[in-house]
């Protein structure tokens, strides 16, 4: 990823902004592209600039900061900004470049900039970064009913109702949709642990299937099952799971 030299800042607050500004005179190698007080002037300014660096607040009246990232074409380097500590944790949990927690001094700044200018990663790398904060930020008492993933430069969203199966692919895994294939980036048994375990089985250590999307079960000659999904996808079924999945299909 390039070096940074142009951000934008988005706050619904003119005074938060006034202070991003006022701060980012310390560092005159960066340029002001952009300053935008709500979600939707964000992701227009965000996907016409694609500035290096984003200052995204994350409680915006309409769309919120999650809601920009999930809009965008262009994924920046982002240092998220707000008052509320709990969605601060988890952007830093993820990994994501820094986060503001309000109020924060100039110190505090310069530290977050510079971790930013500093950090030496790929684009992509930063595209699943975002993912992964996307993933923890929609998380709820209940079960998912959206996994987000990267396509090229952008973060999309399956919808959980819309995938067949899925696959084990090394540390990812890979959703297979009634819209296409996706290269998910959490883990198989993590992917295990969030999905409603009435909506889909385990039936493999790689496989995973939707089991409304089974049309039969067929055996395998060695005492483990094929099964035979409707659109026609076969998807072996492991002795280790073949009692279980026969006690939910018959």
């Amino acid at each position: 990823m390039k070096a940074i030299s142009t951000t934008i800042l988005v706050d619904d607050e003119p005074l938060a902004r006034k202070l991003l500004k006022e701060y980012l005179r310390d560092f005159p190698e960066i340029t002001i592209v952009g300053e935008c007080g709500n979600g939707r002037q964000a992701v227009k300014a965000i996907n016409e600039n694609k500035p290096d660096l984003v200052f995204l607040d994350i409680r915006m009246p309409g769309m919120d900061g999650f809601e920009v990232l999930e809009n965008l074409r262009h994924i920046p380097r982002i240092i998220f900004s707000t008052a509320y500590g709990d969605y601060a944790l988890k952007a830093f949990e993820a990994n994501a470049v820094d986060y503001l927690l309000k109020p924060y001094d100039r110190k505090r700044f310069a530290r977050a900039v510079q971790k930013a200018m500093e950090r030496n990663i790929k684009s992509n790398d930063e595209i699943e970064r975002i993912a992964r904060v996307l993933q923890l930020s929609k998380e709820t008492e209940g079960y998912p009913t959206r996994i987000f993933v990267r396509v090229g430069r952008k973060i999309v969203s399956v919808q959980v109702g819309d995938i067949v199966w899925i696959e084990a692919e090394g540390d990812y895994t890979r959703l297979h949709a009634n819209n296409g294939t996706h290269l998910c980036n959490l883990a198989m048994n993590t992917l295990e642990e969030k999905l409603n375990p009435s909506g889909f089985l385990r039936v493999h250590r790689s496989y995973m299937i939707a089991k409304d999307s089974i049309e039969h079960l067929a055996g395998d000659g060695e005492g483990g099952f094929i099964a035979v999904l409707k659109n026609k996808t076969r998807v072996k079924v492991s002795r280790t799971y073949a009692a279980k999945i026969r006690d939910v299909i018959w």
